[in-house]
């Protein structure tokens, strides 16, 4: 993972300041989701170098023999975030089949996708509109084999 996307306000561990924000908060809000990977670093390239996300914070969970790392596009009060975890003694993980995708906003999508392909990742549907009057959108796999759907959210 290229040091230059992880973020200076990364912090050792998942503090409760980083959560809890003030009596100011009373709207329920989507923190994050969490994906369970295989390959810590493969998946990192992915969704930082590939899909330009940034480091937010690392931190290890002894009593769950785990690593975590959360990534994001902004800081943890701007947007949702994508945790990633693994698991100190699995080699790997099996999906079910109730799990359908991760969602992505991008400002340029048939970019994003060439960036994708270039880096030797799986898009499996190419740009298109899915609905009449909907976004143009694409899927891809990230190293695991989760789906992603990549959104344009910017008009042309």
């Amino acid at each position: 993972m290229a040091d230059d996307k992880v973020s200076p306000d990364t912090r050792a561990g998942s503090s409760a300041d980083l959560w809890v924000w003030g009596d100011a908060e009373v709207q329920p809000r989507l923190l994050h989701t969490m994906f369970r990977v295989g390959d810590f670093e493969a998946s990192l390239r992915f969704y930082c170098d590939t899909l330009g996300m940034t480091v937010l914070d690392r931190f290890d969970v002894t009593s769950r023999r785990a690593t975590g790392v959360f990534l994001g596009y902004g800081n943890y009060r701007q947007s949702a975030l994508l945790e990633l975890t693994q698991k100190w003694d699995v080699d790997g993980y099996t999906h079910g089949d109730a799990f359908g995708h991760v969602a992505i906003g991008v400002p340029d999508l048939p970019a994003l996708v060439r960036t994708i392909e270039a880096a030797g990742y799986e898009v499996t549907d190419q740009p298109k509109v899915l609905m009449e009057g909907g976004p143009m959108v694409a899927f891809c796999k990230d190293p695991d084999g989760f789906a992603v759907e990549l959104i344009q959210i910017r008009k042309d």
